[in-house]
């Protein structure tokens, strides 16, 4: 796992305690604020709207665009959607988290992974729609790499294994390849 993954990981479970996840108003982003530049947060409303309510600097800067206030789905090529749909919608659900890894292609030199870790952030209202953390870390410096190709579509990941935060997992077939669950 990249540092800047592992810091985020140990950061949300000191926001969750003792829960199965954490209130958005638990959350101390003081606790990874060196990798802010790397957070998104989507926000699951249904199951045809995931928006953007923060995405981080670097993300940006890689894309090329921002993509504050953008819906997933603006992002996914269609074949892809319905299972991507599905999976967020789980992560929601459950809750329970994601990892994988996502390869990207650059402007200058080979494509470069990004390793993912996606986590589950309840909203301090009980009827209000949960968010899904997300933290990127490419595994090589790309600064002198942007932008990268294709700014517009997020590639589908490699390695997808659910998180199981305490409260199971969906069903593992659900991924592109079914992995065993990391467990927290």
């Amino acid at each position: 796992m990249t540092p800047t993954c592992r810091d985020f990981v140990q950061a949300w479970m000191r926001w969750r305690g003792d829960a199965v996840a954490p209130r958005r108003g638990m959350i101390e982003l003081g606790d990874i604020a060196r990798h802010l530049h790397w957070l998104s947060v989507l926000e699951v409303r249904s199951a045809d709207e995931m928006v953007f309510r923060l995405v981080g600097t670097a993300i940006n800067n890689t894309r090329g665009r921002e993509l504050t206030g953008t819906n997933l789905r603006d992002l996914s090529r269609p074949q892809d959607w319905p299972r991507r749909s599905a999976i967020n919608v789980e992560l929601a659900r459950y809750p329970c988290g994601i990892a994988f890894k996502a390869l990207f292609e650059y402007s200058i030199g080979p494509p470069v992974y990004s390793e993912y870790v996606c986590l589950p952030v309840f909203a301090d209202a009980d009827d209000a729609p949960t968010q899904l953390f997300t933290i990127r870390q490419p595994v090589e410096d790309v600064v002198l790499r942007l932008p990268q190709l294709d700014p517009v579509y997020n590639p589908v990941g490699d390695d997808n294994r659910f998180v199981d935060l305490g409260a199971g997992v969906p069903d593992p077939a659900m991924l592109p390849v079914p992995l065993d669950p990391l467990i927290l």
